[in-house]
């Protein structure tokens, strides 16, 4: 079959949508929910750092993009069907790489951080006109001239894989930049990058991949709190200070970073009170929102936690050649919290009337503590559990995702905040066995970010922190632009990044 670069022809349905890409299909389509991103800053090596290697460095990272596509079959498929009831995976027989990567060369005097920021959040809001026929991602590459920096920013819609599938992402290309697989190759990415012709290892859906049992107390349970009456339903601890706004649709994102002296101190402080980063996130924002929010407006809070179920998965008779934690797909969940009105009458008591730019007093700071040890402990029940009782379990029960979601969009929020982990990105080259050069000649990660855009139906607040070993944290923080004003986002913002710079000291 001839290809065409301007309208990427499909060799066959590879499978149905499975029941977490349907869900997130279904937000994308309602524009409920636009775009996560991974962005990485990459150190360049000596010998394409200079100016004159401006052509080459190119070259190397564009061949090092089309290895990494290749090895992911989800980087490779789009979606038809969207807005059936029955979407599909498509394969794709072709490619044009220059749709998905695009450069900009960033002259010295300007502000490189303030653009890379930028840069995510129109990123982030961007939408997928052609979801249907050709893959839902995007790579932007900035790189300021005379410096050694290259901030390679990984954009995409949720449908085509979870969060920690862009880390993954981000680990295979460090890998291929430094391999000598990328030496001497030219493309011309105008082109068609012609895909496989062989059916891919296309990865299984969840619930097609291990079974995900369900006891009639959870099911009864969830049900009840999905679909039961309102008015039996409410709860002081939904989030009815941000209620839900379908448009417009604007995310707002800000973003901190902790250093690498200052993070050691904290998560040592986490160890000591049995809890963990995660914990402790939610810990601060729960203070943070007490602190800035009336107890009429909010007596009580939920948040939730993203959970990454790869370690519960393992190849089967079917999928022999899975390897769960190397592989981008829609591998999450999610877990929830309860934060209730006596925990936040008590910590509201011990909030100092002047609180604003303060650090947490002692009292406070236990309050800290012992809720970021209760959410910990919530997760870890949550992963006793493994695949039992999974939400995913019941999602097959919805026939039609995009009524759902509709649906859903005139219930009240329930979740006032949501954290997810992406945890630490090795960006170190010693450690990667298949260097093809020296240290000087390698490429590394000095810097990591995670970012999602807002979600309309989900929790008003998105935290997402990243570390890269030996290097900084960075927490991102986004809502959507129409919910409070932004000087609430930007206070939180403040509170987070000041506090954990407290405990680190």
């Amino acid at each position: 079959m001839h290809s065409s670069p301007k309208n990427n022809t499909n060799t066959g349905v590879l499978r149905k949508l499975g029941r977490n890409e349907n869900y997130q299909l279904a937000m994308y389509v309602l524009d409920q929910y636009r775009g996560t991103s991974v962005s990485c800053r990459f150190v360049i090596p000596q010998g394409l750092a200079h100016p004159e290697s401006g052509s080459k460095l190119v070259n190397t990272v564009e061949a090092a993009i089309v290895n990494t596509v290749l090895e992911h079959p989800v980087l490779q498929v789009a979606v038809s069907d969207t807005k059936s009831k029955r979407p599909t995976w498509i394969q794709l027989e072709d490619l044009v790489l220059r749709k998905h990567v695009e450069w900009q060369f960033l002259d010295h005097s300007v502000n490189f951080e303030d653009i890379a920021q930028d840069t995510t959040v129109s990123q982030l809001d961007a939408t997928y006109p052609e979801f249907g026929k050709r893959p839902a991602w995007k790579i932007l590459l900035l790189h300021q001239r005379e410096t050694e920096i290259l901030e390679i920013l990984f954009t995409w819609s949720h449908p085509h894989h979870d969060g920690m599938s862009g880390k993954i992402f981000m680990e295979y290309l460090l890998r291929n930049l430094n391999t000598k697989r990328n030496d001497g190759i030219h493309q011309d990415f105008d082109a068609v990058i012609k895909l496989p012709k062989s059916i891919p290892k296309f990865p299984p859906t969840l619930e097609g991949l291990s079974k995900i049992p369900v006891g009639p107390w959870f099911v009864l349970k969830t049900l009840w709190e999905e679909y039961g009456p309102q008015i039996f339903s409410r709860s002081l601890s939904q989030a009815n200070w941000a209620p839900i706004r379908t448009s417009p649709y604007k995310t707002q994102f800000r973003v901190f970073a902790v250093d690498n002296a200052t993070l050691a101190k904290v998560l040592t402080a986490c160890r000591e009170h049995k809890t963990t980063l995660t914990g402790l996130l939610h810990a601060l924002v729960l203070v943070s929102l007490a602190s800035h929010l009336q107890e009429s407006t909010a007596p009580a809070f939920e948040s939730i936690t993203s959970v990454d179920l790869r370690r519960f998965l393992s190849p089967t008779p079917s999928y022999p050649w899975i390897e769960p934690k190397r592989t981008m797909a829609n591998y999450v969940t999610i877990t929830g919290h309860v934060f209730g009105t006596d925990l936040l009458k008590q910590i509201r008591s011990k909030i100092p009337p002047k609180m604003a730019d303060m650090e947490l007093p002692a009292n406070l700071m236990d309050e800290v503590w012992s809720t970021a040890l209760a959410v910990r402990r919530d997760i870890q029940n949550k992963l006793e559990l493994g695949l039992k009782d999974e939400i995913i379990g019941l999602m097959g029960l919805v026939g039609d995702w995009l009524a759902e979601m509709s649906d859903r969009a005139r219930r009240p929020r329930q979740h006032s905040w949501f954290v997810s982990n992406l945890g630490v990105i090795d960006g170190d080259p010693d450690r990667n066995e298949e260097l093809s050069s020296g240290k000087d000649e390698a490429w590394s990660i000095r810097r990591a970010q995670f970012a999602i855009s807002a979600e309309t139906t989900s929790a008003a607040l998105m935290i997402s922190p990243m570390t890269v070993a030996a290097g900084p944290l960075c927490v991102g923080i986004s809502w959507q632009d129409c919910l409070f004003d932004a000087s609430l986002g930007e206070s939180i913002t403040a509170d987070l990044k000041r506090w954990l710079v407290q405990i680190g000291t």
